[in-house]
C-alpha cells in the first residue's frame, strides 16, 4: 500500500536500487541473471510435468505441476493485455536519473518476470511445505521450497535492480500470480472432484495450454 499511495515512492525506491550497481562485476551478474533466468521457468515446469506421467516419484506432483503450467499459460496473455492497455513507460523513459542494464521491449506495468517467477514456483513451494494425507513434508522438501522462494524473489526484484521495473510493477506481477493460482487451484479441484478432469482429457488440456504459451511468446 505504501508503494502505491506514497507520491514518488516508486522513483525513490528505484533510485536507491540503481545506486547498488556500482561494481561492474555485480552489474554483469545482475544482467545475466535477470535477462536469462526467466527462460528456464516454462521449459522446466513443462519438462517435469511431462515426466510426471512416466516417472513414479513425480506422479503425485503431476497436478501441482499442471497447476503451475496452466497458471503460466493463462496468466501470460492476461499480463500482456494489461501491459498493452496500461502503457506505463519504462523507468528510464520517465526519469532521466534512472538508467537500466539494457533496454527491453514493451511497457513497464506489470512485471512479466515477477509473474512468471511466482506462477511457476508458488504451487510447488506450497506443495513442498504441505504435510497431509497425500504429501509429506521433510527437510529436503523444506530446503527445496526455500531455494525456489529465494529464486522467485531474487528474480522478481532483480528487475528493479536492473532498472527495468518499478516496485509497483513487481508487486502487481506477484499479486496476479498468487490470485490466479488460487483461482485455478479451486477450479482444478472442482474439476477433479466432479470427474470432469481425467488423465485422457488432461493431456489435451496440456496440449492446448502449450500452444497458447507458444503463440503468446511468438506474437505478444
Amino acid at each position: 500500500m505504501i508503494a502505491y499511495l506514497t507520491p514518488n515512492f516508486n522513483h525513490w525506491f528505484l533510485l536507491n536500487f540503481n545506486s547498488l550497481r556500482t561494481d561492474p562485476l555485480f552489474a554483469s551478474l545482475c544482467y545475466y541473471y535477470t535477462y536469462y533466468m526467466l527462460y528456464a521457468i516454462i521449459p522446466l515446469v513443462l519438462i517435469f510435468y511431462l515426466a510426471a506421467f512416466k516417472v513414479n516419484k513425480l506422479k503425485k506432483y503431476r497436478m501441482v505441476l499442471f497447476l503451475a503450467f496452466i497458471t503460466l499459460a493463462i496468466g501470460i496473455p492476461i499480463l500482456d493485455i494489461i501491459k498493452l492497455y496500461s502503457a506505463v513507460p519504462r523507468p528510464w523513459i520517465l526519469y532521466l536519473d534512472i538508467n537500466s542494464l539494457y533496454h527491453g521491449r514493451g511497457t513497464s506495468f506489470p512485471s512479466g518476470h515477477a509473474f512468471q517467477a511466482f506462477a511457476g514456483t508458488l504451487p510447488i513451494i506450497i506443495c513442498f511445505l504441505t504435510s497431509d494425507g497425500y504429501f509429506k513434508r521433510n527437510n529436503i522438501k523444506i530446503a527445496l521450497a526455500i531455494l525456489l522462494l529465494i529464486f522467485a524473489i531474487s528474480l522478481s526484484f532483480s528487475r528493479i535492480l536492473a532498472g527495468m521495473h518499478f516496485l509497483t510493477d513487481v508487486l502487481f506481477g506477484i499479486g496476479l500470480a498468487m490470485f490466479l493460482m488460487v483461482l485455478l487451484a479451486v477450479l482444478l479441484k472442482w474439476l477433479l472432484d466432479t470427474g470432469n478432469l481425467n488423465l485422457k482429457n488432461e493431456k489435451w488440456h496440456a496440449l492446448v495450454f502449450t500452444i497458447l504459451i507458444v503463440l503468446d511468446l511468438i506474437y505478444l
